[in-house]
């Protein structure tokens, strides 16, 4: 599915208009380009260097922020809940999940959540105004 999205052509024409690099972090089974990150591998026969291990630990991160925002969202939107048959074919996932993060981003703009106030001092958590939110999002539609 990722495959066939423009996911990354749209990160790569509003990274040109941002003058901003935006990226997606996903698993290693996406190859590494400007717009696609993972944790990276050790190679077979060696170590990684410690810019590498440091890239690795904070990727992981942010990481960790992102799966607690989506597990989150799913507490606020039951309907994102595997457990309610949500499956490809059966609803529109494509697009029941872009907007419920959506509307749960801007409810985080207003009134904050569990986990940004966790992570807060960390500068994990992007400080970003609600108009600043709705005018990026523009760019994704």
């Amino acid at each position: 599915m990722f495959r066939r999205s423009d996911v990354l052509e749209t990160l790569r024409e509003v990274s040109e208009e941002q003058g901003v690099d935006f990226c997606c972090f996903g698993d290693s089974a996406y190859p590494l380009s400007r717009f696609m990150q993972h944790i990276l591998k050790a190679p077979a026969e060696g170590e990684l260097t410690r810019l590498e291990r440091r890239y690795n630990a904070l990727m992981g991160r942010f990481r960790i922020v992102i799966e607690n925002c989506f597990g989150e969202a799913t507490q606020y939107f039951g309907m994102l809940q595997h457990r309610h048959n949500l499956r490809l074919g059966s609803q529109q996932v494509g697009k029941l999940f872009p907007l419920a993060m959506f509307i749960f981003n801007i409810h985080t703009l207003f009134y904050g959540n569990q986990t940004t106030a966790y992570f807060e001092g960390e500068h994990m958590v992007l400080d970003v105004s609600v108009e600043d939110y709705l005018s990026l999002a523009d760019e994704f539609q």
